[in-house]
């Protein structure tokens, strides 16, 4: 069995290694960060901690696989960057789904997504890749969740709708039925979303309305290539 490795030593970082490790069979082996936030000698979670140098020279892919703990930072790119890394040098990701969720046996989960206690994924559901779902959201029969979405809180998302890559959900926020949530996306907290959203934009209120002014990728300091 391959050991795991988390990328990450913040918040998330810390959440992922405890739940690998009192609800998971995963054994976790230490932790990974870009090379600029390496200290000699790290530990976190009473395992030691690896620049990425140090990781991708000493910790192949035949023994090791990677959980990316990062959070939403520049509207998901950040955990998305460090994803397509591992993945596209060949690395196995792990997954998390909580024993206090529900996921129905049609459901279909990706890789290097992680699932807390109370979701609720219904017949049918699509959950890509890179995806976080944290507590309590429910998330309706036939939809998809496209890759690095984060869903906070006690986000309900009716059936058969569909969440564009690296939108971010507030707590309490809603999605009607057979709603398109485009790409880029930052739901507010306790958005009703009850009509079809337009990529790279802010929508707040009930019913949401977009901010016609600010980028989403603006809010989210995402940096230009």
């Amino acid at each position: 069995m391959k050991k795991l490795m988390i990328f990450g030593a913040g918040e998330t970082a810390f959440i992922a290694a405890e739940f690998f490790t009192v609800d998971s069979a995963e054994k976790i082996a230490g932790f990974i960060v870009d090379d600029e936030f390496y200290s000699e000698g790290a530990s976190f979670h009473d395992r030691p901690v690896l620049s990425q140098t140090d990781f991708l020279s000493h910790y192949p892919a035949s023994k090791y696989k990677v959980f990316v703990a990062l959070s939403y930072g520049q509207l998901n790119r950040e955990r998305e960057r460090v994803y397509s890394l591992y993945r596209e040098i060949g690395y196995e990701f792990a997954t998390y789904i909580s024993s206090d969720a529900m996921v129905w046996r049609t459901a279909q989960v990706g890789d290097n997504c992680m699932i807390f206690e109370g979701n609720n994924i219904q017949h049918g559901v699509q959950i890509k890749n890179n995806v976080m779902l944290w507590s309590g959201n429910h998330v309706g029969h036939g939809s998809q969740i496209n890759q690095s979405v984060y869903l906070s809180s006690h986000v309900c998302i009716a059936g058969s709708s569909e969440i564009g890559a690296r939108s971010f959900l507030g707590i309490n926020s809603a999605v009607a039925d057979q709603i398109t949530v485009a790409g880029d996306n930052f739901i507010g907290a306790g958005a009703v979303v009850n009509r079809n959203t337009v990529e790279n934009s802010i929508y707040t209120g009930n019913p949401a309305v977009r901010n016609e002014r600010v980028p989403a990728t603006k809010y989210f300091k995402v940096e230009s290539k």
